[in-house]
């Protein structure tokens, strides 16, 4: 059986991959994403299915968890706190890592609600910007090169077939470490935009959207750069390599910048990624995150689980998608054929299927998580 290699890189948008010449140079598809931040859209893909955004977890049977029954050594290296094992993301995997310490232990402390109604004020989460800005907290995550590193020599010692997931994360804004990072003060003020600035002036010069696209273009340079030592370094004569980002970015198209969860923003610049699926033929041009698994499982002869809503692009052509955006007990849903688009903005969503009913509600974790989640800009004071 082939080896499957699926790469993930946080916030690529799909008209920005020009940028990145080695994933550019493959048959690129139009993917759009199932949900609007890392953890749903990630959970999502890795299970197929719509109710996964909308829970924002992974629900089994999951790919790895379909890969490793059908006989592959599964590695997943996956660098947020986004993917904790709280979340699911470790099913099906031989040798899981988030790089979190204390990740995947018991929801014991819940968040207060005080903490939550104080979180969901502009000026709760400038203050806390500014004591703990984006380039220190990333920081904190392992470098990419590192787990890039770590991957390939996991990959080469496992025995075949074998089934590698890496995400790389600083394609996440500030886009870089250092002198390559956004200045602390542009991204805050980029933050910022579309709401209320409690300090000083929140509209983004021309110069300095230039800064931010001039940092993110480079970061993305660099991680196509990762992309390919990963393809080469790894010893597989015939793998199946799959690219995709977990969503995109806005640049002040609509007067916001980055992505932002509690903003439930549904704009094709966040949701509209690029997706590869080298080794695999497939019919159309575009997809859906969903389409993923069933195109990998299939294209290896594993079965896909009846569950799974996404097609298999080596028989089936994607002709609309929907992304659900989920926060706490609210939802964005957009549906799309590609020519037309239909939004639902800040809706009560639930989803029925054979399990039942599965509305959109706050997961609840353990404190240390909690802590990393918000440290990232993805809890209600970040």
């Amino acid at each position: 059986m082939r080896d499957v290699v699926l790469l993930t890189a946080d916030s690529v948008r799909r008209d920005f991959v020009d940028a990145m010449p080695f994933v550019d140079g493959h048959d690129v598809l139009t993917g759009v994403t199932a949900g609007h931040y890392t953890r749903p859209s990630l959970a999502a893909l890795q299970s197929s299915r719509l109710r996964a955004s909308v829970q924002s977890r992974v629900i089994g049977p999951s790919l790895a968890e379909v890969l490793s029954e059908a006989g592959y050594e599964t590695i997943g290296l996956v660098p947020t706190a986004q993917a904790d094992p709280a979340f699911g993301f470790d099913a099906g995997f031989d040798h899981y890592d988030n790089y979190m310490s204390g990740s995947g232990n018991a929801a014991k402390n819940r968040r207060s609600g005080l903490r939550e109604f104080l979180g969901s004020f502009d000026i709760v989460r400038q203050v806390y910007r500014r004591v703990y800005p984006m380039e220190a907290n990333m920081a904190d995550l392992p470098a990419d090169d590192a787990v890039v590193d770590e991957a390939v020599e996991r990959f080469n010692d496992a025995d075949g077939p074998r089934f590698l997931w890496v995400h790389q994360m600083e394609s996440h804004r500030p886009y870089g470490r250092g002198d390559d990072a956004i200045p602390g003060s542009v991204d805050r003020k980029a933050e910022a935009s579309g709401g209320r600035h409690w300090f000083g002036s929140s509209e983004v010069t021309d110069a300095e959207r230039r800064t931010i696209l001039d940092a993110y273009r480079d970061a993305l340079g660099r991680v196509d750069d990762r992309v390919e030592r990963v393809v080469e370094g790894i010893d597989s004569e015939d793998p199946i390599f799959a690219f995709a980002a977990d969503h995109g970015d806005e640049f002040g198209e609509e007067g916001y910048y980055y992505h932002q969860g509690y903003r439930r923003r549904v704009a094709d610049p966040i949701i509209r990624v690029p997706v590869v699926l080298d080794g695999v033929d497939t019919v159309g041009d575009r997809c859906s995150l969903l389409d993923i698994a069933p195109t990998l499982a299939g294209a290896v002869g594993a079965e896909a689980p009846a569950a799974w809503q996404g097609n298999d692009l080596a028989k089936t052509e994607t002709g609309e998608t929907l992304t659900v955006a989920p926060w706490h007990d609210s939802a964005t849903v957009c549906w799309q054929d590609f020519d037309r688009k239909l939004v639902a903005r800040d809706a009560d969503v639930s989803i029925t299927d054979d399990e039942g009913e599965a509305t959109v509600e706050r997961t609840d974790v353990s404190e240390d998580v909690e802590a990393q989640l918000r440290d990232l800009g993805y809890s209600d004071a970040g």
